[in-house]
């Protein structure tokens, strides 16, 4: 019995390495191949068919499909994070490392074990693609003030709204780059202003800046003004704000750090005494009045670092 546990968890970790080299490996390829094509994009080196295709939306899969609200909202984490993966093959990553992970803790601990080391690992790929998503966020209201002062200087050289965002397609970096090239592409092809800057954001959700100028341009369009001045001043505001952060941030700091270490106190000290005397926390995990007071001990932990992460946040 001991060798068929000892053949099953070697061709589990086995399994494992192998789609991690795998994952690291077209992690690799897909990088590579998005910075050549944004250089030859530079480099005005590809075709105007082959640019309208780095521009043009992905369609929906059957998976996202069949799953209704669930496949929508995996499919829009999937955009905001501009992944080639579709929805099937997150479902298969999800399912595949839940399994690994509780086919792993069942073999070390038990069933509880296999149960929260599944759910650990199968929610890897998800927060994963939500973490790219708000990387991607940031630094496209990052670029935000840059391509809208092209606009302006297009406006003022004489350019349409829509050829100015066919400069910032061409000139500026990804992503800013791609969501201005999707709006000259759609409303070149005939959808309305409206209709194209609603998708915008749709495809950005949660971004303030983003939604203020798209208000700002189609406010602009219906009842007049100086679109110059507001695009001007609406760059002014954003980098105001993106000053402020810097500001808050370095006075904020030290608090952070000491948040930092109260945090992680308990676990150090804990790792200290199973270290210098392994039979003291003992009881903690072998008695039924361990487990309580374990599970007081977390109640109160997670809800203070919660209160400490509210706190620190300061709206800007």
């Amino acid at each position: 019995m001991t060798d068929v546990v000892v053949i099953l968890l070697s061709a589990i970790v086995f399994t494992a390495f192998l789609a991690v080299g795998q994952s690291v490996y077209w992690a690799y390829v897909a990088r590579q191949d998005r910075e050549q094509k944004e250089l030859m994009r530079r480099l005005n080196l590809i075709s105007e068919s082959m640019q309208e295709s780095l521009f043009r939306e992905r369609a929906r899969d059957s998976a996202a499909a069949a799953l209704g609200k669930i496949g929508a909202h995996l499919q829009e984490v999937i955009e905001s994070a501009d992944s080639q993966i579709q929805v099937g093959a997150l479902l298969v990553q999800i399912v595949g490392l839940g399994i690994v992970g509780f086919v792993l803790g069942l073999l070390l601990g038990g069933g509880p074990a296999g149960l929260v080391l599944g759910v650990v690992l199968s929610s890897l790929p998800y927060f994963n693609l939500r973490r790219l998503g708000a990387q991607r966020a940031q630094k496209l209201i990052e670029q935000l003030p840059e391509a809208l002062d092209l606009v302006s200087r297009s406006l003022q050289a004489g350019l349409g709204l829509n050829e100015a965002f066919r400069t910032c397609a061409e000139e500026m970096p990804l992503p800013i780059a791609q969501e201005f090239g999707r709006v000259f592409e759609e409303v070149r092809f005939g959808r309305d202003y409206r209709e194209a800057f609603g998708n915008l954001v749709a495809r950005n959700p949660g971004l303030f800046d983003l939604r203020l100028f798209v208000s700002s341009v189609l406010l602009q369009r219906e009842t007049g003004g100086n679109m110059i001045e507001i695009l001007d001043s609406i760059s002014n505001t954003i980098r105001g704000r993106f000053l402020f952060q810097a500001k808050v941030k370095a006075l904020t700091s030290e608090a952070r750090a000491s948040a930092m270490i109260l945090g992680a106190l308990p676990f150090g000290v804990t790792m200290v005494l199973m270290v210098s005397n392994p039979n003291y926390l003992t009881p903690l995990w072998t008695t039924s009045m361990g487990h309580m007071i374990l599970l007081f001990v977390f109640t109160w932990y997670g809800l203070g670092v919660f209160l400490m992460y509210t706190l620190s946040q300061v709206e800007v």
